[in-house]
């Protein structure tokens, strides 16, 4: 194994490690652990923000725009008060999940 992929086992390893933890935000973690590779240049900085054009970058954050916005109108507590239902089975809600 090369330094550059033991640095890059370390880094993943804390960012799951901060992430599971959950004392700080998922989006400071990302931008830490961009800057840490660039620091120990296991990332070039003429790519330290190239995955910023992909369509996934933009999808993802679309998608937590509109999560946040069901989550506050009220909409995903509607939707669980027909969706659960306790006198149901476990395997029963598992199906409708």
């Amino acid at each position: 194994m090369t330094s550059d992929q033991g640095i890059l086992f370390g880094l993943l390893t804390a960012i799951f490690v901060l992430l599971i933890w959950g004392r700080w935000r998922y989006d400071l973690v990302a931008f830490g652990a961009l800057i840490a590779a660039l620091i120990t240049g296991v990332v070039p900085i003429e790519q330290a923000f190239s995955g910023f054009g992909h369509p996934a970058t933009v999808i993802i954050a679309l998608v937590l725009i509109a999560s946040r916005a069901l989550s506050i109108s009220g909409a995903v507590e509607l939707i669980a008060r027909y969706v659960v239902d306790r006198s149901r089975k476990l395997g029963t809600h598992i199906a409708v999940m």
